[in-house]
């Protein structure tokens, strides 16, 4: 059995592209071609030389970048053990199908407003089943450096949730503490170079938030060092952070 993790909202990003796209620029898998079915827009699971990953079928332009699974983008583990070693279209996954109205794209975008963040598959060799979660650690975009994933990992050692945003040109990592008086802020990472470039950390006070800017990152990594879990619990109703924090003192 293979279990394969990617970002929910890559593979959304790549859904819906798909979804608005021209009905004629989707494109069929060779069984389609072969049979004449009708092409709808659908996710297709794919292994080649770069890894594993979620694309869409349509050709239109401005696709977004492919949701690799975790581990398995480029520079990632090797995917040629992966149901043989040939390059393919595993399968193609229907985003909609009129017939029976079960909507796979509808049912993402609701996971993803219920907090969840990823996607994950489960193929036996016979079926295929997907189905989303709220996971602690979301699934990193690929080409981090090493550097940045121990900034990843001291983030969430400081029990920071975190909520990826990825892009062409950068990704933006961003933190928040459990509760609403801690601290929160972003880390901008090159798409490119898989560097952490700078950092912005809110830190709270009665007043509302301070920022405070870092460039570089062995100074964003010195600066997360420097930081502990917030003692703020989730659903705080303190009316302030000085009250906030006497509180937590007095438990």
């Amino acid at each position: 059995m293979i279990t394969l993790k990617f970002s929910l909202a890559e593979v959304i990003d790549v859904a819906t592209h798909s979804m608005l796209a021209p009905p004629t620029t989707l494109r069929p898998t060779y069984d389609q071609c072969e049979t004449g079915d009708t092409v709808p827009a659908s996710l297709w699971w794919v292994r080649d030389g770069s890894g594993t990953y979620l694309t869409g079928n349509s050709a239109h332009h401005n696709a977004p970048r492919d949701a690799f699974a975790e581990g398995y983008g480029p520079g990632g583990d090797d995917a040629s053990g992966i149901l043989g070693g040939d390059s393919r279209v595993i399968d193609a996954i229907p985003l909609h199908n009129p017939e029976t109205r079960e909507c796979l794209h509808s049912d993402l975008l609701r996971a993803e407003r219920d907090g969840h963040n990823t996607l994950a598959l489960t193929f036996d060799g016979a079926t295929l089943e997907l189905h989303t979660l709220r996971a602690a650690r979301p699934v990193a975009p690929y080409g981090l450096t090493p550097y940045t994933h121990g900034i990843v990992d001291l983030a969430a050692s400081n029990e920071l949730r975190l909520t990826w945003e990825t892009g062409k040109a950068k990704h933006t990592l961003l933190l928040a503490s459990r509760g609403p008086h801690g601290v929160k802020g972003r880390i901008v990472v090159g798409a490119r170079s898989g560097k952490v470039l700078r950092a912005v950390l809110q830190y709270p006070s009665d007043h509302g938030f301070a920022d405070l800017k870092v460039e570089g990152a062995s100074a964003v990594h010195a600066r997360l060092s420097r930081l502990s879990p917030s003692p703020c619990p989730p659903g705080c109703t303190a009316p302030n952070v000085t009250a906030c924090f006497n509180r937590a003192l007095n438990q």
